[in-house]
């Protein structure tokens, strides 16, 4: 006998989610569970935000954490680590929780989540039409993957040394893989 699984509406979704202890995505009626990263994930994420947060100091950008969910549409919605808006944030709520128009979204991987940041969510985030670009940082190494918009898709850039700064064109400035992987312990 099949188990059914029960789809949950939009509405459903966001009283569950906040409700709950941990973050949840939501694609199409599916929940999928956020839980607290690993302490290399966490290093990364807060040296990405302040790296990026310095870096605009003196533009009209925002710096938003892994507490902020972006809407992809109606049906989804996703908690980048990092999300950045050049300009104004425009909001889908008074209570200012749901993103519209974030610029730049970073993902945090680690192995549980590898296949669903460097896949599904590649599409997902290319439906935005605002987000100009999504930085991929692995957790266990040097590595990150850059994708830029272009007309006919994302054009990838990868870097894996210590030494690599990426051009981070939608916002004009530079993000270091020194800075983003300091105080983490890699493997050699």
């Amino acid at each position: 006998m099949a188990v059914e699984v029960r789809q949950l509406t939009v509405e459903e979704y966001l009283a569950f989610d906040e409700a709950s202890e941990i973050q949840h995505e939501f694609i199409d009626g599916e929940l999928i569970p956020m839980p607290g990263g690993s302490g290399s994930h966490n290093i990364i994420v807060a040296s990405t935000s302040s790296a990026l947060v310095v870096a605009l100091s003196d533009r009209d950008c925002f710096v938003f954490g892994s507490q902020m969910r972006v809407s992809v549409d109606y049906t989804k919605y996703l908690y980048p680590d990092v999300s950045v808006v050049r300009g104004q944030p425009t909001y889908a709520d008074d209570n200012e929780v749901i993103l519209l128009n974030p610029t730049v979204v970073v993902e945090v991987i680690s192995p549980s989540s590898v296949e669903r940041d460097r896949v599904r969510k590649v599409e997902l985030y290319r439906a935005v039409p605002s987000i100009q670009g999504y930085l991929i940082l692995d957790q266990e190494r040097v590595f990150a993957q850059w994708r830029t918009r272009t007309e006919s898709g994302w054009h990838l850039q990868q870097f894996s040394d210590l030494a690599d700064e990426i051009a981070l064109e939608p916002l004009n400035c530079v993000l270091s893989l020194a800075q983003v992987y300091r105080n983490v312990n890699l493997e050699a």
